[in-house]
């Protein structure tokens, strides 16, 4: 029983440890989102994330994504759905888990606040630019919580 408590006392500390290096970011709601409130988005690291600007990551690395959203519906499922997105297309985010529940909790209450976190790998693949990624949280019967961020995807560079 007391090994028990050490290693959930542990893991508490390595959280609360992530959540105070995290970076609260600016983020935009989605067009006509209505059934979904988004509290605070943040992204480690995102040093960037100070001055207002959009999170630099680098190719080949991985950042976490945190945010704090409060569901106006009822769900027991929620499927996470990322994508590029563009004025013309959205571009999906090929190889990421898409069952949300393993990142947040369900059943999702109407009016609870609850939180869901992604490990999110920035592949060497992805061409450096800027985009704007649109992350959704969909439930059985259509309802979404959804953003978008801002990420400048960069090589990384060797310092002299």
């Amino acid at each position: 029983m007391k090994s028990l408590q050490t290693v959930a006392s542990i893991a508490l500390l390595a959280l609360c440890l992530q959540a105070a290096n995290a970076q609260v970011i600016n983020f935009k709601k989605c067009p006509g989102e209505e059934k979904c409130t988004i509290n605070e988005v943040s992204i480690t690291p995102c040093p960037e994330a100070d001055e207002g600007r959009a999170c630099t990551v680098y190719r080949n690395s991985n950042v976490s994504i945190t945010f704090d959203f409060t569901p106006e519906f009822n769900a027991n499922e929620l499927t996470a759905d990322v994508s590029w997105t563009q004025p013309a297309i959205d571009l999906p985010f090929v190889g990421m888990d898409t069952a949300a529940c393993n990142y947040t909790s369900c059943p999702v209450e109407s009016g609870k606040r609850q939180t869901y976190a992604y490990n999110l790998p920035i592949k060497k693949s992805y061409p450096p630019k800027q985009y704007d990624v649109k992350w959704k949280l969909i439930s059985e019967n259509k309802d979404t919580c959804c953003l978008i961020v801002q990420i400048n995807i960069t090589k990384k560079t060797k310092r002299t």
